[in-house]
């Protein structure tokens, strides 16, 4: 539990998991109990400012930075009595609502060239278009078989004549994203009473 919290922990301060403000208050309230124990054992909340509370892109004024700070501080004060190890799965909790929780995207383009997000996540592989199209879903049952060849992912779906290409910047980057999606297909292959 303790090294899961902290590696969703770091997604979030590293801004690979995006959260609101309120979300972000809520969750840096929950890390401070985690990680301090409660409010009241505290004369002042200011190491609150030495510790890194928000994903750095949060923090370009000093004077928002003091306002969410003051705000943890009350969100921490709500946690009073629970132990760490609550807090840490509180805050595991949160993170899984975040939207992008457990999902991998990797930025290639389609192809007529168009940029594109090209993702990962329990169901399948899915298409995210910048210009704000629905989301294109390849569920693992509809997938033959993933490959790569040179720069370019190739995805040969089941009950369908054409195959699905998406093109890369370089050919080591096809070559993880094929492996990533072809271990977790197989994954799945194996398991499948368990993701259904």
């Amino acid at each position: 539990r303790y090294q899961y919290y902290l590696q969703v922990k770091k997604d979030v301060l590293d801004g690979r998991l995006i959260s609101s403000f309120e979300q972000g208050i809520r969750l840096a309230g929950l890390a401070v109990q985690a990680d301090f124990g409660d409010y009241n054992q505290f004369e002042s909340h200011d190491f609150l400012r030495e510790y890194v509370l928000f994903p750095m892109d949060w923090t370009q004024d000093e004077a928002v930075l003091e306002e969410l700070t003051q705000k943890v501080a009350q969100e921490h004060r709500t946690h009073s009595g629970i132990t760490a190890a609550e807090a840490e799965l509180m805050y595991i909790n949160e993170v899984e609502r975040l939207d992008g929780f457990g999902q991998e995207i990797f930025p290639v383009k389609d192809n007529h060239g168009n940029d594109i997000h090209l993702g990962i996540f329990f169901m399948g592989i899915f298409i995210k278009n910048r210009i704000g199209r629905t989301t294109v879903i390849y569920r693992w049952n509809d997938i033959g078989n993933i490959a790569h060849n040179k720069s370019s992912i190739v995805l040969e779906l089941i009950n369908k004549e054409e195959n699905v290409l998406f093109h890369t910047d370089d050919l080591e980057n096809a070559k993880y994203i094929s492996r990533l999606f072809a271990s977790r297909h197989k994954f799945y292959k194996q398991n499948k009473i368990c993701t259904e």
